[in-house]
């Protein structure tokens, strides 16, 4: 516990010092005062939730103050639920694996930055956590169901692949139904409770990703890539086995990549986050059914 609670402390700290120009641009700009107000922009204004805990921290604390304090305990949180997504691994490597996420989670914040990621990260890991070690079918559904709606209003298209996942995973198709969630809450957010919420970015960045400008200044690309190349026999191996037994993941993964591509920033690693529990759940799975 002590040691998660470092590393929390350390990665909260860490992002206040390598994004103080987002900072002062909140406070020249107010962009997250604004949405605090309900008079955002889109499509930020649209993920509310994970904001409101971070809304009442700056009623009290100036906002950078009040960012450190929200990322130091959502990342406690973050620390915990891993460590038991990890599952059968050794307790040592289970430190060595948090010790890597606190590293480089800064680089996934990376040309993207945005104080309520680790919100958003801790929820999907909550919500893996909970199908995982909720036994009874009925509690797990409910679970489930109240994760999916909070999703909704924190990033719809997370929320989507979520219940999709999770159709496939507990081998139950009937809880594709769930992804109509996801759909009512944007619509209902952009019609009816943000109408007058207008994006400030180009809805279509399609051209921009092509360029591969935003890639080639994201220093995480290289880490990547040195990983890819280091590690390359091994990971071919494992993907081949893992794409025959889990292809549905790997589907969505593409798809939710075509849409990233299509709309966002191919660059901004914290949009991938969400994939990290469910990667876990596949894994911890295998884990238990071969004892490797």
């Amino acid at each position: 516990m002590i040691f998660h609670l470092l590393l929390a402390v350390f990665l909260a700290f860490a992002a206040n010092k390598f994004f103080v120009p987002d900072l002062d641009f909140e406070i020249k700009h107010g962009f997250y005062a604004r949405i605090f107000d309900f008079v955002g922009d889109a499509p930020d204004q649209y993920r509310i939730l994970p904001l409101l805990p971070l809304k009442l921290l700056c009623n009290w604390l100036p906002f950078n103050h009040a960012v450190l304090l929200y990322n130091g305990i959502l990342g406690f949180i973050c620390f915990e639920l891993l460590w038991v997504l990890y599952g059968t691994q050794k307790p040592q490597k289970r430190l060595l694996l948090n010790l890597g996420f606190a590293a480089g989670y800064i680089y996934t914040q990376y040309t993207g930055w945005r104080p309520d990621s680790m919100a958003l990260l801790a929820l999907c890991l909550g919500i893996a956590f909970a199908v995982m070690k909720i036994s009874s079918p009925k509690w797990k559904l409910l679970v489930l169901g109240i994760g999916i709606v909070a999703l909704s209003y924190s990033r719809a298209e997370i929320a989507f692949i979520y219940a999709i996942f999770f159709a496939f995973y507990l081998n139950d198709l009937r809880l594709i139904i769930f992804s109509i969630v996801p759909i009512a809450a944007h619509f209902s957010l952009q019609l009816w409770i943000f109408p007058e919420a207008h994006y400030y970015t180009k809805p279509i960045m399609f051209w921009d990703n092509l360029g591969l400008h935003f890639i080639v200044n994201n220093p995480a690309t290289y880490l990547i890539l040195a990983a890819i190349i280091g590690f390359w026999s091994p990971l071919l191996r494992f993907l081949r086995k893992d794409i025959q037994k889990n292809l549905y993941f790997y589907v969505l993964l593409v798809g939710y990549l075509g849409l990233v591509l299509i709309v966002g920033r191919l660059n901004e690693l914290r949009l991938y986050l969400p994939f990290l529990p469910l990667f876990l759940l596949l894994l911890n799975g295998e884990r238990q059914r071969t004892g490797n």
